[in-house]
């Protein structure tokens, strides 16, 4: 099977846009077929997205990469990735139907604030709703002239709002849903901060908790402690760097915040039972 191989390389949505000589209109809809063509796919890169990115199946089912794991999608599903997620196009999935690139600012405030993170989210009867909402998005003639475009944004908003319902779990304990949202500020957070801190009483100090209560809902919600949280995330841009690039393993280990190369390799051999150099040699 030809499946595309994951390299490790992160592109920007907007930087392929750009090198395109195209801009970003507020809704854009992109036939899957298009998308998987396209060089990024077949060169199997990893792409971070800037504003919601809807994939809508049409006919057939397969396996589409989210934040670097195999999700299967399949008929009366739909993919959502929110702004700063990551996706990579398996070249060889027969599934088909249309990517929906919606910038931020269409997105009615705060929808997604407090619900949990599913990127591939089930609609089951409300499918049919989505289909048609996509429809008259990818066919303009649907839509009066005049207003189109203020129609497709409308639209593109009614279709997130669609999703928002369809992952939103109302039967969460007041407790549990306190403690998602918790584990959703501290994600925030260290995607900003993994590079400076990995001290979980700094993430919880600027999240409003305690160190105990922070661990208490990393082990309730994603059945790990916060420190392996963090360490999962330092570990991951040290390997995507190691394979990657060329750069120097105390270059990395310095804008990873490690003071010492050495206690960075330490770490990493913890992480990773190698090395980064015996790392970096299996590429």
């Amino acid at each position: 099977m030809d499946r595309t191989r994951h390299d490790d390389r992160i592109v920007d949505l907007a930087d392929i846009v750009r090198a395109r000589g195209l801009t970003l209109a507020p809704v854009v809809c992109t036939p899957i077929s298009h998308v998987r063509d396209s060089d990024h796919a077949r060169r199997g890169m990893t792409v971070r997205v800037a504003g919601h990115v809807v994939i809508v199946l049409t006919a057939g089912s397969g396996l589409h990469v989210i934040e670097g794991t195999e999700h299967r999608v399949e008929p009366g599903m739909v993919v959502h990735l929110r702004p700063g997620q990551t996706h990579q196009w398996l070249t060889d999935e027969q599934f088909d139907g249309w990517v929906l690139t919606i910038q931020e600012n269409v997105c009615p405030p705060g929808l997604f604030d407090h619900g949990v993170e599913r990127p591939v989210v089930i609609l089951g009867r409300s499918i049919e709703v989505a289909h048609a909402l996509v429809a008259s998005l990818t066919q303009p003639e649907l839509l009066p002239a005049k207003a189109q475009d203020r129609l497709r944004t409308s639209i593109a908003g009614v279709l997130l709002e669609l999703i928002a319902l369809a992952g939103d779990d109302g039967g969460l304990s007041p407790e549990r849903a306190a403690y998602q949202q918790l584990v959703s500020d501290f994600r925030r957070e260290l995607e900003l901060r993994f590079s400076t801190t990995r001290s979980v009483a700094t993430y919880a100090q600027i999240i409003g908790c305690s160190s105990r209560t922070l661990t208490r809902a990393t082990r309730e919600t994603l059945g790990q402690s916060p420190k392996e949280v963090i360490d999962a995330r330092v570990t991951f841009a040290a390997t995507r760097l190691l394979r990657s690039t060329d750069i120097s393993v105390t270059w990395i280990a310095r804008q990873l915040g490690f003071t010492q190369a050495s206690n960075f390799a330490k770490f990493f051999k913890r992480q990773t039972g190698m090395s980064p150099a015996e790392y970096r040699d299996q590429r």
